[in-house]
């Protein structure tokens, strides 16, 4: 391998990590974990389900178009854009396995949790356990993985926030006695959106400065 061709590893991997230096990646997942507070806070005052499905798209568009508008208005303007080599595409790849795999997985329990409450299987597994448990464990993994793959450390981070929102939620209900999903999810989500806030005001002032350099 020649030097020319280690340093443009190098300046690949750099390049790479600067990509998710801007924290909108961590506001985008912020705003996706407070539409689920959201969602949950319309369910609990009553509202339909209709409502509910479209207040949560909706939440969930807007999330959408922050991340696009951020990266192609901000991210862009500020290092360029960039063409990943083999490498990143294949870091890319695996994160998307890794999603699937997390849909498959949040499907197999919705579906086993489903067929307890129709009484179409037998109720040996505690679903006041299960689910939780699955919720955690798949949080956890997923966002582990996609950070080691993408090399994104936040996501270490962001992961256990969204991890803990249920458990949180759990030891809320048994300590005060009433209904605060809302503040289970919403707490979690504020934190990663101030996260995200202060990594995107540390990344403005630095290449700001560096293009007026």
């Amino acid at each position: 391998m020649t030097e020319q061709s280690i340093d443009l590893k190098q300046l690949e991997r750099k390049v790479w990590k600067s990509f998710f230096e801007d924290g909108i990646w961590d506001i985008y997942l912020g705003l996706l974990l407070m539409a689920m507070a959201i969602g949950t806070l319309l369910s609990d005052s009553g509202a339909s389900q209709a409502t509910q499905g479209i207040v949560y798209l909706s939440l969930v568009g807007v999330a959408s178009l922050f991340l696009w508008l951020g990266k192609h208005f901000i991210t862009v303007p500020l290092i360029g854009h960039v063409k990943f080599g083999s490498e990143g595409k294949t870091r890319k790849r695996k994160t998307v396995v890794v999603l699937a795999a997390s849909v498959l997985v949040g499907l197999i329990a919705f579906s086993v949790a489903a067929l307890s409450v129709k009484g179409s299987m037998a109720r040996a597994i505690p679903m006041d356990l299960f689910l939780p448990a699955i919720w955690v464990g798949n949080m956890l993994i997923v966002f582990s993985l996609a950070a080691h793959f993408l090399r994104f450390n936040r996501l270490y981070l962001i992961g256990a926030l969204f991890a803990v929102a249920i458990p949180l939620d759990i030891v809320l209900k048994e300590l005060l006695h009433r209904d605060l999903t809302f503040v289970a999810f919403g707490v979690p989500a504020l934190v990663i959106l101030i996260m995200g806030g202060i990594v995107l005001t540390r990344f403005l002032r630095k290449y700001s400065r560096l293009k007026k350099e």
